[in-house]
């Protein structure tokens, strides 16, 4: 190497090059990280630009290599502590491979989330994590296979040649509603999002199955699948909780729990002693009410992880596209909302 000189008012690669004593396409194989570069030259060139005080230009190495180092990332709902839970899990894991998150909300808007795609090509993100708002959609279905850079899906399975990364919402459902059945329950109630998604559809049928499995009539009009925010959660659990024969246990997604929390207080009713309560998603929430609800604990740090993990495979090139389906496990943890169920009364809203 040559030996150390005053250092040029703006230093570029040439200049680096020149020190080193090697070739600019040396240089710029070292600053993309590429693996065809002798330790020894690596050494070199690292040693240079320290000494010449050079600091590689993001937008400069992003035009040479075509790579933005950019990860879009689409969530539904933000504001959900489980999904906000997930990119915890996946944010290091890119931020370790010198990736940038561009996360966006949908807000379960298909119109919103047709124009935030639109918006991650506009800006050439290398790849994409995304949980959209309704994996049947034949419109969503098109936008992605026209989206031609690596991509994981988050809780959902769409029909496409892309990796899927899963809680098992079906045998969280199954157990929650079969330990509600081996109480006693009968009216049991389920809260959850819409059936357009892979993990509504896998809680209904869940929920079913539990039933069938004890030779008991599935009670239909407790099911409510329609709505995600609070306010449906809310009202979903009020009409349960009203009527002839009002619910006694009520399995809630985590995302709807403060509504029909909410709902409780609105009828001056009390777990445990007038309702079961079982939520599909650990929460802070759940945890520190009184009584702290009996949960399903789903590990949603770890489904954001494996996902991230897998499209760093992807964008290495060391895995092509599949339709490999990896499911995160779960643990069910036993709090103090659940009882026997008592012997309601109609109850009036």
């Amino acid at each position: 190497m040559k030996k150390p000189s005053a250092a040029p008012a703006s230093v570029t690669i040439k200049h680096v090059a020149q020190h080193a004593g090697v070739s600019f396409g040396t240089v710029s194989r070292v600053l993309n990280n590429a693996a065809n570069v002798d330790p020894a030259l690596r050494q070199r060139v690292t040693q240079a630009m320290a000494e010449l005080g050079y600091k590689p230009n993001p937008v400069a190495q992003s035009l040479r290599s075509r790579q933005s180092r950019v990860i879009g990332v689409l969530m539904p709902d933000i504001q959900n502590p489980l999904t906000a839970a997930a990119v915890t899990g996946l944010e290091p894991v890119l931020a370790r491979a010198g990736y940038t998150l561009f996360l966006a909300n949908s807000h379960s808007d298909r119109q919103l989330e047709s124009d935030i795609l639109e918006q991650f090509k506009r800006r050439h993100v290398d790849g994409l994590l995304a949980m959209v708002a309704d994996d049947n959609d034949e419109t969503t279905r098109s936008q992605l296979r026209d989206f031609s850079v690596p991509m994981v899906m988050m809780e959902r399975v769409i029909d496409l040649d892309v990796d899927c990364v899963l809680t098992n919402q079906y045998e969280g459902t199954y157990r929650a509603t079969r330990y509600l059945l081996g109480l006693g329950h009968r009216r049991i109630a389920l809260i959850t999002v819409p059936a357009i998604t892979h993990s509504g559809r896998e809680r209904v049928r869940g929920f079913e199955s539990a039933f069938a499995d004890v030779g008991a009539e599935v009670p239909r009009d407790l099911i409510h699948s329609q709505g995600r925010q609070h306010p449906y959660g809310r009202d979903a659990a009020y009409a349960s909780l009203i009527g002839r024969a009002p619910a006694t246990a009520i399995v809630v997604s985590g995302g709807h729990l403060a509504g029909v929390i909410e709902a409780v207080r609105l009828l001056n009713l009390s777990i445990r002693q007038d309702l079961s309560l079982v939520t599909l998603g650990d929460t802070e929430l759940a945890a520190l009410i009184e009584p702290p609800i009996t949960a399903i604990r789903y590990d949603w740090p770890a489904t954001g992880r494996c996902a991230a993990e897998l499209l760093l495979e992807h964008l290495a090139g060391r895995q092509g596209p599949s339709r490999q389906r990896t499911i995160v496990s779960h643990e069910f943890i036993i709090r103090g909302s659940c009882a026997p169920p008592a012997c309601p009364a109609a109850r009036v809203g």
